[in-house]
């Protein structure tokens, strides 16, 4: 039986790229459910990258405090709760701090994004 979402997905992809749009979209809802609560207004922006056994938390940030440091460790440590018991519960989930806006420089620009602050 097909996936219920391959009705949405472009019948041209190829079942690798069907499962990689598959896994990005679900560790997208996850890291956004593990992030609920924890953005604040120093978060500028939040992507989730797949790697293959890994996930990046890519976070742009406006400062660096010891409470952003805390609610990124939070995330990070959430979203590997969330992912226990499925098929990623071995991947290395780390995350990656910008400083800056979250334009072309921040190398979470090419990724899923999840969040992104509206300027002010």
């Amino acid at each position: 039986m097909a996936h219920p979402a391959q009705q949405y997905y472009n019948p041209d992809l190829t079942e690798e790229e069907e499962r990689a749009l598959l896994r990005r979209n679900y560790l997208l809802l996850q890291a956004g459910q593990a992030a609920l609560g924890l953005i604040s207004a120093d978060m500028l922006a939040l992507a989730v990258e797949p790697r293959p056994d890994a996930v990046v938390i890519h976070v742009a940030v406006s400062r660096e405090t010891p409470e952003l440091a805390e609610d990124i460790d939070d995330i990070v440590s959430d979203l590997k709760a969330f992912l226990s018991g499925g098929p990623d519960q071995n991947s290395t989930i780390t995350a990656r701090v910008h400083l800056g806006p979250p334009d072309a420089t921040w190398p979470g620009s090419t990724q899923a994004l999840l969040y992104v602050a509206k300027p002010a």
